[in-house]
């Protein structure tokens, strides 16, 4: 449904040409595109109990060559048709072959467990559950915050042009990828808790390091080891969430998407505002501060 439903609001979007309209449907297209994942990830979850972070890191890999192409594939289209909306056909037709992928495909039958509110406040009362969640919270909202801003920043910085500075956003996503598979299969090996607390610890240093970079170069290289580190981390907090709360993965996961969504919306937007008085570079360094702070809540609320 909520792919019909994406795959319609994009055909609307082609025939748009109304920036507030442009605001409702980016507006419900998040709200499908999200919904698709918390369903996606609650079904890998529930269908392979074992070894959580490995399959939620491998489909998380398909997520991430989705986010390297796009920036390609809108190039290529704006550059040969001049229109911008025309990418969003391309996603109706992506959509429309989706529905029929998900139509004939066979799935593994699970328990269909439903959201109620006597779940959530079962999740919300346990604290670690909600200090995994402020995490997902901070970790993502940094990541996007650096995928959302790195073309203006290479733009506004660096004089490099617009095609070429969203090619920064691939490979910004392409390290993410590769973050991904390493993650997968060192999941299979160490501990989930394990891999938090160490990924978290040098994401720290590798985001205070570009506090101090002018160079567009080493800048870019130095967020391609970021995204590396950031690609693992959200597939291994859903799979954490599972041993913090073992019960309702659907709730669980919900719960784990709306606080993430929170801060992709909040962290790039304080980012955009603060962009006016600070360089960007800065203020999305500044976010290494969060990681800091959970180097000491990993110890001592985790132990």
């Amino acid at each position: 449904i909520f792919l019909v439903l994406l795959s319609l609001f994009s055909l609307i979007f082609w025939y748009s040409d109304n920036f507030y309209l442009f605001l409702i449907l980016f507006m419900f297209m998040g709200l499908f595109g999200i919904s698709i994942n918390t369903i996606a990830d609650a079904a890998v979850s529930d269908t392979f109990k074992d070894k959580k972070g490995y399959y939620l890191n491998i489909a998380h890999i398909f997520f991430g060559l989705g986010a390297l192409t796009s920036p390609i594939i809108f190039n290529l289209v704006y550059a040969s048709t001049g229109d911008f909306r025309t990418v969003y056909f391309v996603l109706f037709i992506v959509s429309a072959v989706t529905v029929y992928l998900v139509i004939v495909a066979r799935y593994p039958s699970v328990n269909d467990e439903k959201i109620k509110p006597v779940y959530l406040m079962e999740l919300i009362r346990n604290p670690r559950f909600v200090y995994l969640c402020i995490f997902g919270l901070l970790s993502m909202g940094s990541m996007h915050s650096i995928s959302g801003w790195i073309p203006t920043l290479f733009q506004k910085y660096f004089g490099v042009s617009s095609q070429i500075s969203n090619y920064s956003l691939s490979f910004f996503w392409m390290a993410i990828v590769a973050g991904r598979i390493i993650t997968a299969f060192l999941s299979r090996k160490y501990r989930t808790l394990n891999l938090l607390k160490v990924m978290n610890i040098l994401l720290f240093f590798i985001l205070l390091i570009s506090f101090f970079l002018q160079n567009p170069v080493w800048l870019l290289a130095d967020y391609m080891i970021f995204g590396v580190l950031i690609g693992g981390i959200f597939p291994l907090i859903i799979a954490y969430s599972a041993e913090v709360s073992p019960r309702y993965s659907t709730t669980r996961i919900a719960v784990i998407f709306s606080f993430t969504a929170m801060g992709m919306f909040l962290m790039p937007a304080l980012t955009g505002l603060l962009s006016e008085y600070f360089p960007i570079y800065k203020v999305i360094a500044a976010g290494a501060v969060s990681f800091l702070a959970y180097i000491f809540i990993f110890k001592k609320k985790f132990s």
